[in-house]
């Protein structure tokens, strides 16, 4: 009798374990589909807007101030969607200080005109402008893409970073300021056509 009863604790005991393996092995294999599963396919989207990605950034100052002496600041707060192609605090050093004082002297004339230039309606991301060679500005005037090769130049400017993303659009990292074609600065004492320029005054 006290063998059968041995017996059975044995049984009853080796049953436990097992059932308790079982449910640590099932524990265990869902929390690995959650990490490797549903995160990893899960897009991140981004909840600052263009001008609080742009400022939090930290390479985009010079473009930053420029927005907010011309009172648009307001639009890349807006609901957008907009791609910026935003000139790094580096491309603006390249302009001479004659150049950047006659800009911010006119802010709501030349100034816009040429933050515009660098901002197109809706969303255009570095894999989709290849098929988009020429993209409609705010401004009024187009910009050309070349996505020919490694990289991507918008009017010759070299796309440095690309895609990123902000709630209500998306952002591209430029090397150059872009002019709009036409416009005449004084401190250069010539009209700029070309499309893509470091001024020099």
């Amino acid at each position: 009798m006290r063998t059968n009863y041995a017996t059975i604790i044995i049984a009853l005991a080796i049953g436990a374990a097992v059932l308790i393996c079982g449910c640590m092995g099932l524990s265990g294999g869902d929390a690995r589909n959650q990490t490797n599963g549903t995160p990893a396919e899960t897009p991140f989207v981004e909840s600052l807007a263009i001008n609080e990605v742009l400022d939090r950034d930290g390479n985009f100052s010079t473009f930053i101030q420029a927005i907010e002496a011309a009172g648009l600041e307001g639009m890349l707060a807006g609901p957008g969607p907009y791609t910026v192609f935003a000139p790094t605090d580096e491309a603006f050093s390249r302009i001479s200080n004659t150049v950047m004082e006659e800009l911010f002297s006119d802010p709501k004339g030349n100034l816009a005109e040429v933050l515009l230039y660098h901002m197109a309606p809706g969303d255009y991301m570095a894999s989709g402008m290849a098929t988009n060679e020429i993209i409609a500005t705010v401004q009024g005037n187009s910009v050309t893409v070349d996505a020919a090769g490694d990289g991507v130049r918008v009017n010759g400017a070299e796309v440095v970073r690309v895609d990123m993303l902000a709630a209500n659009g998306v952002i591209h990292a430029i090397d150059a300021v872009m002019l709009p074609p036409d416009i005449t600065l004084l401190a250069t004492n010539e009209t700029v056509t070309g499309n893509t320029t470091n001024v020099t005054g």
